[in-house]
């Protein structure tokens, strides 16, 4: 019993130092490594966290207990994890500034009913192994990228893509499969 208090403890402290050294950035002193320390407390409160992952400066990552991030993930400034929904990310993946990755959908069906006032849905997004998200890029629910793939800068993910193919747009679609010509 003592052990659960222990770990709920340890979340709880990580997650508030988080908060505070989030916006520092990693060339903020030479003297702090700032990144490490960083990475160092998301270990806490991440379901889970490969190895040699860097996690840049305003990255905002909520329900950290559904994201999983594999090894060598590099997650750049200003992206926002929304972690309703789980979302695994696999190892050596890229992903640029700015990008939205959201695991959940805002209820709207009931007409008699404020939109904000319904529930949200949890879906999740998979991320396979050796994936590049450009900057800008949103990926919603329910979405697998397959490993080997690039996603081109300010796309929006709406549908699965599938392993080793090169994608871009909005909605986001297939421009050709990686290695032709």
């Amino acid at each position: 019993m003592l052990e659960k208090y222990s770990y709920r403890i340890k979340r709880k402290l990580a997650s508030i130092i988080i908060d505070l050294i989030k916006y520092l950035s990693f060339t903020y002193n030479s003297t702090i490594p700032v990144m490490k320390l960083r990475n160092f407390f998301y270990k806490f409160v991440l379901k889970e966290m490969g190895r040699n992952c860097n996690i840049c400066d305003a990255v905002t990552i909520s329900h950290a207990k559904n994201v999983s991030l594999g090894d060598r993930v590099s997650i750049h400034e200003y992206c926002v994890l929304g972690g309703s929904g789980e979302i695994k990310i696999g190892n050596n993946v890229a992903i640029g500034h700015g990008c939205s990755i959201i695991s959940e959908t805002h209820n709207f069906s009931d007409t008699d009913i404020l939109i904000k006032n319904q529930d949200v849905t949890a879906q999740p997004i998979f991320i396979g192994d050796n994936v590049w998200l450009g900057c800008k890029i949103t990926v919603l629910g329910n979405i697998t990228i397959g490993s080997g793939a690039i996603v081109g800068a300010g796309s929006v993910v709406t549908k699965s893509i599938p392993e080793n193919v090169i994608a871009a747009g909005n909605p986001c679609k297939v421009i050709r499969v990686r290695g032709e010509k």
